[in-house]
C-alpha cells in the first residue's frame, strides 16, 4: 500500500501586531440591482467601475434615488446637486456616515487629499433636473460615476444623453418616444414600448443593450423613499 505524501500547507504570512493598521484588501463594488427581468430574475448594473462612468435616468426618478441608496449602503460617498432637497434628504438620514454624503443647490463633495493603498474611494456624483450636467473631467478617474436625472428628453438635453454609458428611460408620452427613436435608432417595437410601460417599468438602453425590467423596491426603500415617481 503506498501511503499518500502529506498535503503541503501554504506559507505563513507573519507580520508584526503593530504593522496590521497598514494592511488593506482592495475591495471591489458589486452591481446595484435595477429590478427583475420578465422571467423575475434580478437585473444589476456596474454603477461604480474602475473607469469613469456616465448614467442618464429620465423620467424615472424613484429609480435614481433608489440607485444612490444602494450605491451609498455599498459605502460610496454621494454629492447630489438638486433643487428639490427634500427628495433627496432621506438617503442623507439613512446613511451610516452622513459626512459622506452632501444634498443641496451647489455640493462639491471633493475627493480626499490622500487615498490609501487598496482604497477606492468610490464616488456617485448626481445632477438632479434643472442642475448642470457633469462635465466630462468628473469622470476621468477610476471608480467616479455621473449620474444626470432628467424628467424628459428633449433636443436640449439630447446630446448629454447619447453621451452617456448608459440611459435608464421611464415611460415616455409620444413625442418624445419619437426622438429616442430618432436619436437611437430603435425599432417600431421599441418605440411602443417605450410609450407603454407601466409606472414600475424601466428599460436599460446602451451600447448593444436593450434590457426591460420591472422595479423591485424593499419595503424599508418604500418607507423612505414613498411610491414610485416618473420624474
Amino acid at each position: 500500500m503506498t501511503r499518500r505524501a502529506p498535503a503541503r500547507r501554504p506559507p505563513t504570512l507573519r507580520r508584526p501586531v503593530d504593522s496590521l493598521g497598514g494592511v488593506r484588501a482592495p475591495v471591489t463594488p458589486a452591481g446595484v440591482v435595477l429590478g427583475a427581468d420578465a422571467a423575475g430574475e434580478p437585473v444589476s448594473l456596474a454603477v461604480l467601475r474602475p473607469v469613469g462612468t456616465r448614467i442618464v435616468v429620465l423620467g424615472a426618478f424613484h429609480l435614481a434615488r433608489q440607485i444612490a441608496l444602494r450605491t451609498v449602503a455599498q459605502g460610496a460617498r454621494l454629492a447630489v446637486t438638486t433643487g428639490r432637497a427634500a427628495a433627496w434628504e432621506p438617503i442623507a438620514r439613512a446613511a451610516d456616515d452622513p459626512d459622506r454624503v452632501r444634498v443641496g443647490a451647489d455640493v462639491d463633495l471633493a475627493d480626499p487629499d490622500e487615498r490609501t493603498p487598496g482604497d477606492t474611494d468610490t464616488l456617485l456624483t448626481v445632477r438632479d433636473r434643472g442642475a448642470a450636467p457633469v462635465g466630462p473631467g468628473a469622470t476621468a478617474a477610476p471608480w467616479r460615476t455621473a449620474l444626470l436625472v432628467l424628467p424628459s428628453l428633449t433636443p436640449a438635453v439630447a446630446d448629454a444623453a447619447d453621451d452617456a454609458d448608459v440611459v435608464l428611460l421611464g415611460r415616455m408620452p409620444p413625442q418624445e418616444a419619437d426622438l429616442a427613436t430618432r436619436l437611437w435608432r430603435l425599432t417600431d417595437p421599441m418605440a411602443e414600448t417605450l410609450r407603454t410601460l407601466p409606472d414600475h417599468g424601466v428599460v436599460a438602453l446602451g451600447r448593444n443593450l436593450w434590457r426591460r425590467l420591472d422595479l423591485v423596491t424593499a419595503d424599508r426603500e418604500s418607507a423612505l423613499l414613498g411610491p414610485v415617481r416618473r420624474a
